[in-house]
């Protein structure tokens, strides 16, 4: 069967950065991360002069690049819900849903082409944020397979969370609903670090093993392995096919 993703990801693309939301996000992102990261470089600096007094030295990774991209991710919990949370939801409500349908569309190629199209908006919120580390690279000496192993988990991270949504929004045509859905199920999984950090036994070491926050940790600190990839993307094709079973079962009711 043909694949028709393209048509509905153009059409997606030009709903998402047509609808003002999208752009508050974009300006609340980098609104938020130039606050994070002009926060973390003071703090950063101020303890290296505090450790250089002392005989000390500060290692970057630990102080500023891993402490940022832990701050970006709490920014994911309120912003990447209103991403998503008009994906299915607002093609529900208006009844264009039941036109794709007719249309030759595969329920994957819509599923795909909507989530493409979010994947867009996440790429378009993280590129512009490493100008951050361009700045102050001239100072120091800047580890860029650490700052991109950063970023590169920041994207796996954010493409869960959006999964995450576009369940949330095939679930109800309600924009609201869907927002709400969507960042209590995001709130959850980082629960689930924390959780795992108060247990012990078997718990803890299976709540270790399921906390979404635990496999970005290594990679925000520059350590790419290959448990990790795969947790994010089996993650993400979990969330995906339970969308599309929800999409499949209410286009035969």
């Amino acid at each position: 069967m043909k694949s028709n993703i393209l048509p509905i990801y153009l059409r997606e693309l030009k709903s998402i950065f047509y609808s003002p939301v999208a752009w508050l996000v974009l300006f609340a992102f980098y609104l938020l991360g130039g606050y994070f990261w002009a926060a973390s470089v003071t703090a950063y600096a101020n303890y290296s002069v505090m450790m250089a007094g002392r005989g000390g030295q500060m290692k970057l990774v630990d102080y500023l690049i891993a402490p940022y991209s832990g701050n970006v991710t709490v920014t994911f919990i309120f912003l990447l819900p209103l991403v998503s949370m008009r994906l299915l939801s607002e093609e529900k409500k208006s009844g264009t849903i039941e036109t794709l349908f007719t249309l030759p569309f595969s329920d994957l190629d819509i599923l795909l082409g909507k989530w493409f199209a979010s994947l867009s908006l996440l790429a378009a919120m993280l590129i512009p944020t490493l100008i951050f580390p361009l700045i102050i690279a001239d100072k120091t000496v800047m580890p860029w397979a650490v700052v991109l192993s950063g970023f590169g988990g920041l994207f796996l991270l954010g493409a869960c969370f959006l999964a995450v949504g576009l369940f949330a929004s095939a679930l109800t045509e309600n924009q609201v609903i869907a927002a709400a859905l969507g960042f209590g199920s995001i709130l959850f999984l980082f629960i689930l670090g924390w959780m795992g950090g108060q247990t012990s036994g078997w718990l803890k070491t299976l709540l270790d093993q399921v906390a979404i926050m635990n496999h970005f940790q290594d990679m925000a600190k520059g350590v790419v392995n290959l448990k990790d990839i795969s947790y994010f993307t089996l993650f993400t094709v979990l969330m995906l096919f339970g969308t599309l079973r929800v999409l499949e079962s209410k286009k035969w009711r």
